[in-house]
């Protein structure tokens, strides 16, 4: 009874194992075989372009409303979708553009290009155009997923996006506003020096003028 036992058992432990396998194996088959890149959406091209042209952008916060903010969305009525953002401050505008795979015209690649800025945004600029993007990008995914746009997933959503070259890391914000500050004093210097050399320039124009102004007297 023992060993019949423990053969049973022995049984039960490779059937586990071998199962275990076979769950390793799919997952990773769904890893690098199934999982498409986020930027891939389940839908034509057609549809995709429907869908952010009527986007709803949600309600707009009271520091928007303050600054006369306008959305809108506009396309070139195929494969480019345009959102704008402009304000008394600042203005964004972001390219969306629409290919279907070549292999899977049932699939849509999007890429998101953005430009524009703040009046403000310095050395911050490309933090900051990162934000935005990153919230377009969220808003993207949201509308062609059928799902709420959610501001607590912008940054896990927008990194599984490639980027778009802009580098809006907190080290080059820091670098380019010592850059700036540095740009400001030497500028600083520059007027100090032209000012005393145009009150020097002045004083000897007065001198000659008043050394001349004797000669002629005495003439």
């Amino acid at each position: 009874m023992m060993i019949v036992a423990v053969s049973h058992v022995g049984a039960l432990m490779k059937l586990l194992v071998g199962g275990g396998l076979l769950v390793g194996a799919a997952a990773l088959l769904y890893v690098f075989v199934d999982r498409q890149p986020a930027d891939v959406f389940d839908m034509p091209v057609k549809d995709a372009y429907l869908k952010l042209t009527n986007v709803d952008f949600g309600p707009m916060s009271e520091g928007q409303v303050a600054l006369n903010t306008v959305k809108k969305a506009t396309g070139n009525g195929k494969d480019k979708v345009v959102w704008l953002q402009q304000g008394d401050m600042a203005r964004y505008e972001c390219a969306i553009d629409l290919a279907a795979l070549p292999d899977n015209a049932a699939k849509t690649h999007v890429t998101v290009t953005c430009s524009g800025g703040g009046a403000g945004d310095g050395a911050a600029a490309g933090m900051v155009h990162n934000m935005h993007r990153n919230g377009v990008i969220e808003r993207i995914d949201a509308t062609l997923t059928g799902r709420p746009f959610d501001s607590d997933k912008i940054g896990s959503t927008a990194s599984r996006w490639p980027g778009d070259g802009v580098d809006g890391s907190l080290a080059t914000a820091q670098k380019e506003a010592l850059q700036m500050s540095a740009d400001m004093a030497k500028m600083e210097r520059d007027m100090q020096a032209q000012a005393k050399s145009d009150a020097f320039n002045a004083d000897v124009d007065s001198s000659d003028f008043a050394s001349g102004s004797g000669d002629f007297a005495g003439e």
